[in-house]
């Protein structure tokens, strides 16, 4: 059917307005505008919906597999059930571990992956008796503590696993535990749990676990700017009064104590800085975070696997060095010339606590650091066993010297402290 005259004609001046709009200058500008606005809408949309930390995918899986009873835990009820959200605030990604906080703990997750949890599922199985757990245990933390009595250890993962506490211990139980335990924090954290320096662990569900809180992250930092060129004692505004700095230094004593042997297990702080140690608001000190604690076997292990040409290569984490062997082209084991960790705690405590001490105890407290640092240098030449008692009465003396001006020192700040609060229950 033709079009009739006036339609034609109306067609062809409306396209013909059309072209002359589109050659205009204005058009141009309109479609940049239209451009621009489009792309900040999707960017708006993108940050409002994004997920950065997989909470929808770790939340799933976790209540799919949780349904299913091949996980369990304390905290799996209230996320699957309850829908309570303790997935909602991301604080960052650590790896394979998403890190959330809710109430007063930080919660971490790993995020699904079928591959690796099926490698550990090959070794437990649904309606296994306690003696084969056990042994299953035992190979476990010899591979990664090394050869030692892991009785105790053993009992704790066994007694924690019964997370409801009827003396059964189902397949979602074990699978639980045993996937946590192959994440290197919560197994230190695990390890340690019963010391009052370590953070405490709070319940769990599946991979997902609550540890304690952090107040102050960190003791302090040395930033290399030009502020701290300017002010070198920069990092020092801001810190505690003297009691509290010498009760938190209290706790550095503690992990020096406590990290070095553990449980038959000799344990390297490969990593050390004051950012790995907090302290809580009552001014406890707390380690908030475990990467450069390792055990001797994991430590030898990873260096003695090596290909090196060079010294250079064969170094873990920062300070945990050996020699490069050049006939076998392999690390050796045993880190050579390992400064003690008592040293290292020691030169934190130069910086931290060493300044606006009272007058009576700033002569005999920076002598007592003093020789402790220089440990470090006489750890070269002394047979290990002289090093150990060394470093026990230098830590003995240390702890007596801020315990006695502390008993005399307005610790109001300290009333309100309770003690290490209990497990709630560990899957």
């Amino acid at each position: 059917m033709k079009l009739l005259g006036p339609p034609r004609q109306l067609c062809k001046a409306c396209l013909r307005h059309l072209n002359e709009a589109l050659e205009s200058e204005w058009a141009y500008v309109c479609l940049g505008i239209t451009f621009v606005c489009v792309a900040l809408m999707v960017l708006f949309g993108w940050i409002i919906y994004r997920d950065p930390c997989f909470q929808w995918e770790i939340r799933t899986q976790l209540c799919d597999d949780y349904h299913n009873g091949l996980i369990a835990g304390a905290f799996c009820y209230d996320l699957c059930v309850e829908r309570v959200s303790f997935l909602s605030s991301c604080v960052d990604q650590q790896g394979n571990l998403s890190v959330f906080r809710w109430n007063k703990f930080v919660i971490k997750a790993e995020r699904p992956n079928h591959k690796k949890e099926g490698e550990k599922d090959e070794l437990i199985w649904e309606g296994m008796k306690m003696q084969d757990l056990a042994v299953i245990l035992d190979d476990f933390l010899r591979a990664v503590l090394g050869v030692a009595d892991h009785s105790k250890l053993i009992e704790r993962v066994i007694q924690h696993a019964d997370f409801n506490h009827d003396s059964v211990v189902s397949f979602g139980e074990i699978r639980s535990l045993w996937h946590l335990l192959h994440i290197p924090e919560f197994r230190m954290l695990f390890i340690f749990n019963e010391s009052s320096v370590f953070p405490t662990l709070n319940g769990s569900c599946g991979t997902m676990y609550a540890v304690e809180e952090t107040y102050q992250p960190y003791l302090y930092r040395e930033n290399k700017s030009f502020v701290e060129k300017v002010f070198s004692t920069r990092h020092r505004w801001g810190l505690p009064d003297f009691p509290q700095r010498a009760h938190i230094s209290l706790g550095l004593l503690e992990y020096a104590y406590t990290v070095r042997e553990h449980e038959n297990v000799k344990y390297y702080m490969c990593t050390f800085s004051p950012d790995h140690f907090g302290h809580t608001e009552y001014f406890e000190m707390k380690v908030s975070t475990v990467d450069g604690l390792v055990s001797e076997a994991v430590l030898n292990a990873s260096l003695m696997q090596r290909n090196c040409d060079s010294d250079t290569q064969c170094v873990y984490g920062d300070v945990c060095k050996t020699s490069c062997d050049r006939v076998t082209r392999k690390c050796s084991g045993i880190p050579e010339n390992y400064i003690p960790d008592v040293v290292r705690v020691c030169t934190v405590l130069q910086e931290y606590v060493l300044f606006n001490v009272p007058v009576k105890l700033k002569s005999v407290l920076s002598k007592l650091v003093a020789d402790c640092v220089r440990l470090g240098k006489k750890s070269r030449f002394m047979d290990p066993d002289m090093m150990a008692v060394e470093e026990n009465v230098l830590l003995d003396r240390l702890k007596q010297v801020l315990w006695d001006e502390l008993k005399y020192a307005d610790t109001k700040w300290l009333e309100k402290s309770t003690p290490k609060p209990q497990p709630v229950n560990l899957i």
